[in-house]
C-alpha cells in the first residue's frame, strides 16, 4: 500500500487530494483540502502573478507539504493551469516552490488540461457522446467526445475571475453588460469550427461554478440525495438559476443557500459563459461531473495508460469490493446466477427498463455491509450503496440498487417512498420487488460460498416456474436455502416456484 498526493494549482483555488493505492491497484480518496488563493487575480500590467498571492500560494503549498509528510506520502503529483501557464514570472514561481518546498510543478498546456478533464469524466461516467465544459478561474476548456473518444478540444482564455474583472460583474448585471458579455461569448464560440458538429448531446460540466449551479438547483427542488456527481439538470432550469443570480449584487449572492460564499463574487460571469453556450447550441441537459482534472491525473497514474475504461461501472464495483476486502468470488458468482435467472425469466418479469446496472450493482455489493456488522448487514449494504460514489450509475439506478440489495435476505426492509418520491415511483417499487426476489434466490444458491451451483435453467409453465440446478456436489443445502424464497416469488410473480 502507498499514498500519493495530487496538488492542483488553479487560478482560483489550490487543492490537495490524498489517495491510498493498494497492492491490487484499488484506490480510495482519504483526504481532500481546498484553499482559495486566486493566483489568477490581480495580475500585474506586465502579466506577472501578484507577489502577495504568490506568498499565499507558497504558504498553502507549505501547509500541504506538511500534511503529506504527516500522512507518509510517497509521491506528490503537482500540476498548474492557466494562471501559472500564462504568467510572465512563471519560472520564478516554479523555482521558488522547488527551492523552498522541494515540489516539482508540472505546468499543463491548455490541451493537456482538456485531456485530463476528459480522462477524469470518461472514466467516472457512462456516456458515449457529450460536450465537456470545465470553467476554471482564468480559462475554460471545451472537449467534444464521440463514441467515448476525445475528438476535439480547446482551452479558452476566460474563466470566473478574469470574466468578473473584464465585465465588472461584482455588481448587478444590467442589460448592457449582459448584451456585451453574450456578444463576447458568441464571437468566441463562432470561431471554434468543430463546435458546429455538436448536436443533440448533453453538456457535462466540471468545476466549482457547475457544482454551485447543481447545489442551487438541489436546494430549489428539495432533491433528497447529496451526491452531485452525475446530477442532471434541464438547461431551462440552469438558465432560470442564472437569471435569478445575475440581478443580485455580490453581497446578495452570498445569502443564497447553495452558492459558495467564496465564489459568490465571481459566479455570474462563469455562469454566463455556460448559459451562452447552452443557448448557442440549443443543449437540453447539463450533467454535473464531480470528476475532472485531478481525477484524470489519478486515473492516468493508476492505469499507467491513456486508454479509457471500457466498463466504468464494472471497474467501480470491483474497486469498492477490493477496498472493503470482500472476496470477489462470491459476489461474482451471485451476479452470474442472478443474470441467468433474469434472462431465463425475462418473459414473466415484464419491466419497461433495462435493469442490468441496477441488478449488477446489487448483486456485486449485496454483502459489503458485513464490514460494519454481519448482523443486519443487508441494511448496512443498502446504506453504503446509496451513499457511495459508484461510477457509471444514475442516481435513480444507484438508489434502486441499494433497495434491491436491502431485500436480498429479508422482505422486511421498508422503503421511504415519501423521502424519495421525486426519484422512486410505485412502478419502480414493483421493479425493485421483482429484482430483489431474483437476487435472494441467487444468493441462497451460493449460500455455501463455494460456487457449487454451476449453472441454472428455468422452465416457465402456466402456474409454475421450475429452476433446475447443475451442481458440482450435492446441492441439498443450497436448494433448501433457496426454497425459503418460494412464498415471495409466488407473491411477486403469481407462480409457484419449484427448485430441483
Amino acid at each position: 500500500m502507498k499514498k500519493i498526493a495530487i496538488i492542483d494549482i488553479g487560478s482560483n483555488s489550490i487543492r490537495l487530494v490524498i489517495v491510498q493505492i493498494n497492492k491490487d491497484n484499488s484506490f480510495r480518496i482519504v483526504d481532500e483540502i481546498k484553499r482559495s488563493v486566486r493566483l489568477g487575480k490581480d495580475i500585474t500590467i506586465d502579466g506577472e502573478l501578484n507577489p502577495s498571492r504568490i506568498d499565499n500560494a507558497i504558504s498553502t503549498l507549505a501547509f500541504f507539504k506538511r500534511l503529506c509528510f504527516i500522512q507518509d506520502i510517497s509521491e506528490i503529483l503537482a500540476v498548474a493551469t492557466e494562471a501559472v501557464r500564462k504568467a510572465t514570472n512563471q519560472i520564478e514561481f516554479l523555482n521558488r516552490v522547488k527551492l523552498e518546498l522541494s515540489i516539482d510543478i508540472r505546468v499543463l498546456t491548455g490541451i493537456e488540461e482538456a485531456y485530463y478533464d476528459y480522462f477524469g469524466a470518461i472514466n467516472s461516467m457512462d456516456f458515449s457522446d457529450a460536450l465537456i465544459m470545465d470553467i476554471g478561474g482564468s480559462s475554460s476548456e471545451l472537449i467534444l467526445v464521440k463514441n467515448r473518444k476525445l475528438k476535439a478540444s480547446i482551452s479558452l482564455p476566460f474563466g470566473a475571475i478574469n470574466l468578473t474583472e473584464k465585465f465588472s460583474l461584482q455588481k448587478v448585471m444590467n442589460e448592457e453588460s449582459e448584451a456585451e458579455i453574450k456578444t463576447f461569448f458568441t464571437s468566441i464560440y463562432n470561431d471554434i469550427p468543430w463546435l458546429k458538429e455538436v448536436n443533440d448531446i448533453p453538456i457535462i460540466g466540471i468545476g466549482g461554478t457547475i457544482r454551485n449551479i447543481g447545489k442551487l438547483h438541489k436546494r430549489k427542488t428539495n432533491y433528497p440525495i447529496d451526491n452531485l456527481h452525475n446530477y442532471i439538470i434541464p438547461t431551462n432550469e440552469v438558465i432560470a438559476i442564472y437569471d435569478q443570480v445575475k440581478v443580485k449584487d455580490s453581497y446578495q449572492r452570498k445569502k443564497l443557500k447553495g452558492l459558495s460564499k467564496e465564489r459568490a463574487d465571481i459566479f455570474v460571469g462563469a455562469a454566463a459563459s455556460l448559459v451562452s453556450l447552452i443557448e448557442y447550441l440549443d443543449i437540453k441537459e447539463l450533467h454535473v461531473s464531480g470528476s475532472g482534472l485531478r481525477d484524470g491525473v489519478l486515473y492516468e497514474y493508476i492505469f499507467n495508460s491513456k486508454i479509457p475504461l471500457d466498463d466504468v461501472l464494472d471497474f467501480s464495483l470491483n474497486n469498492h469490493l477490493l477496498n472493503y476486502k470482500i472476496d470477489i468470488k462470491h459476489p461474482s458468482h451471485v451476479w452470474m446466477l442472478t443474470k441467468t435467472l433474469y434472462n431465463e425469466l425475462d418473459a414473466i418479469i415484464d419491466i419497461k427498463i433495462n435493469p442490468y446496472k441496477i441488478l449488477k450493482t446489487a448483486a456485486m455489493l449485496h454483502d459489503i455491509g458485513i464490514v460494519i456488522s454481519y448482523f443486519d448487514h443487508h441494511k448496512h449494504s443498502s446504506y453504503m450503496i446509496a451513499n457511495s460514489k459508484i461510477n457509471g450509475l444514475t442516481h435513480k439506478e444507484q438508489l434502486m440498487a441499494s433497495y434491491v440489495a436491502a431485500l436480498h435476505r429479508k422482505n422486511e426492509f421498508k422503503i421511504d417512498l415519501k423521502l424519495y418520491q421525486n426519484l422512486i415511483t410505485k412502478q419502480d417499487l414493483e421493479i425493485i420487488d421483482k429484482l430483489s426476489v431474483l437476487l435472494h434466490i441467487s444468493e441462497s444458491l451460493d449460500s455455501c460460498l463455494n460456487g457449487n451451483i454451476q449453472f441454472i435453467s428455468c422452465d416457465i409453465r402456466l402456474d409454475t416456474v421450475t429452476i433446475t440446478v447443475d451442481a458440482k456436489a450435492d446441492p441439498l443445502l443450497e436448494i433448501s436455502a433457496a426454497m425459503q424464497c418460494c412464498s415471495s416469488f409466488e407473491k411477486t410473480y403469481n407462480k409457484k416456484l419449484i427448485i430441483k
